[in-house]
């Protein structure tokens, strides 16, 4: 059987979204932590990762950016999925209107909490208490007996914890979607005869027009880059290395392998993350 490794426990988003790629095929082992995730692969000990890498209103998971340039691992698909944050309580026979008065604190994820301000702002005097994620966050308060408490997370962590639904959809933004990448070693990689998404990793001379320069290469061959990202190197003050994703529609592979043969001329070093078929929003 497939063992895919994702962060938090069952009814998290990471967790959402390898079922939703895997179609629910494999067994899903969850991890404290996004390094986890990595040393499992690294070591073999399971077949995928799911990650998140980037969030629509959020932008980059930068610890993850990391982890892609220092572990051994290839990038083989990706999944995005729409974000909607539900309010969780306990169950209980007290009319909801009742309810949002009887609450004092919420837990949630910080960056759950975070892009719920206007929920907050209508409802001042709760409490935001950030928990390691959300459904680990909606799983505490299903162990509690206390009105007073509440969790923001998923529609699915309320069915997985038995939890009664206080309020719907309370986002700031209803276009929140989260991009997560599909992660394995690079002994077990193989290219996806659908690829038409390419992900690498590379460093610059640190010289004037060193950028340009190697950029300059899809420029000319007309391809499209939809994310660049620099980060620094933790060994070399102020000095980055790049992140950078570019589809490649209706292109042959062995098109787009000259190409970069033509790029790594330019840089320093590069690593190739992976060749994958894009994923789709909705």
């Amino acid at each position: 059987m497939v063992k895919i490794a994702y962060q938090g426990i069952e009814g998290s988003y990471s967790y959402l979204a390898g079922n939703k790629f895997f179609s629910k095929k494999g067994k899903f082992i969850g991890t404290n932590e996004f390094k986890e995730i990595f040393e499992k692969i690294s070591k073999q000990e399971v077949d995928y990762g799911v990650i998140p890498i980037e969030n629509s209103l959020a932008g980059s998971v930068y610890e993850n950016v990391d982890f892609l340039n220092k572990y051994p691992v290839k990038v083989c698909g990706e999944i995005y999925l729409k974000i909607n944050l539900f309010l969780l309580g306990i169950r209980s026979e007290i009319p909801i209107d009742l309810r949002l008065k009887y609450l004092r604190k919420v837990y949630s994820h910080p960056k759950a909490l975070e892009q719920c301000k206007k929920f907050f702002e209508k409802y001042p005097y709760l409490e935001k208490i950030a928990f390691s994620d959300t459904a680990r966050a909606a799983k505490f308060i299903s162990e509690t007996e206390d009105i007073s408490l509440a969790a923001i997370a998923s529609k699915e962590c309320a069915k997985i914890y038995n939890l009664q639904i206080l309020k719907e959809n309370i986002q700031d933004f209803d276009f929140n979607y989260t991009r997560f990448l599909i992660i394995t070693h690079e002994k077990k990689y193989k290219i996806n005869k659908k690829a038409d998404k390419c992900s690498l990793i590379f460093v610059l001379s640190h010289t004037p027009g060193s950028l340009y320069r190697s950029l300059e290469v899809f420029a000319k061959n007309n391809l499209n880059l939809t994310k660049i990202e620099s980060r620094p190197i933790p060994t070399r003050p102020f000095e980055y290395f790049f992140f950078l994703d570019f589809v490649f529609k209706n292109r042959k592979i062995e098109e787009i392998i000259d190409i970069i043969k033509e790029f790594s001329k330019r840089v320093n070093k590069l690593k190739i993350l992976g060749f994958y078929e894009e994923g789709k929003l909705g």
